[in-house]
This record gives C-alpha cells, structure tokens and sequence, in this order.
C-alpha cells in the first residue's frame, strides 16, 4: 500500500506520473495557500514550489495550520517541514518577496500558477507574467 493508495483508486497510473510530475507555484503559504499546498501534496502532485517571505505571528494560529513553537520561522519552511513529515514530499520553496524584479526567474517552469498573496504589489507581479 502506498501514501497515495485512495488517490490510485480513482486515477489511473497514467494520470498519477503525470501529477508527480506537473510542476506548481503556490505563490502564498497562509491560510488559503498552506491548506491550498498540503492538498496538493496529499492528491499526488510531487514537483511543488512555495513562496512566501512571511515569517509565523502569533495572530496567525487562528486561521492557519501553524503552532505556537513555530512563531518566528518562515511559513513556507514550516510547511515544507509539515509535509516532509508527513509523506516525504521535498517542497521546493522560497523565503523572499516576489516582485516585478524577480517573478520570472522564480515562477519560470511552472505549469500551473496558484496565487494567494495578500499584499497587491505581489499580486500585480504574478497578473502580469501570467498573461
């Protein structure tokens, strides 16, 4: 039996290579992008990118999947951890801001592009490469 066992029920062996192998930008890794993340991970997606410059605040456990002991690291390293944990997926991620500087050096390669960002600056950068 393997971590994905009930994913393989419904999905063809076909259809399970091709996720392990569709590489996905989760641009944001609080409330909606970590949850947005673990998903992913968990239905078989193996080649997954994280960025979030964010470090864990105490007014962040309410609403994301985060603890106490991580206040102060990085979210996207604690996720990355979470999920290393929990199936052996190695996230690759990013702790710097996304900017116009920068998104095509960091979102180049992706086939699909997931953006939960909650600052506009961020926002407008993956807009306008994604068009």
């Amino acid at each position: 039996m393997t971590i994905f066992f009930h994913e393989q029920c419904y999905r063809s062996a076909v259809l399970m290579q091709q996720l392990q192998q569709c590489p996905v930008v989760v641009c944001g890794a609080g409330a909606l992008g970590a949850n947005i993340t673990e998903n992913l991970a968990r239905s078989g997606f193996g080649k997954i990118k994280v960025i979030d410059f964010d470090r864990i605040e105490e007014r962040n456990l309410s609403a994301q999947p985060y603890y106490r002991s991580d206040v102060g690291a990085f979210k996207a390293k604690i996720l990355a951890n979470q999920l290393y944990r929990a199936i052996g997926l190695k996230l690759d991620i990013e702790t710097k801001m996304l900017t116009s500087a920068n998104v095509e050096q960091i979102l180049q390669g992706s086939a699909l592009v997931i953006e939960t960002f909650d600052n506009s600056v961020a926002r407008q950068a993956v807009k306008d490469y994604c068009d």
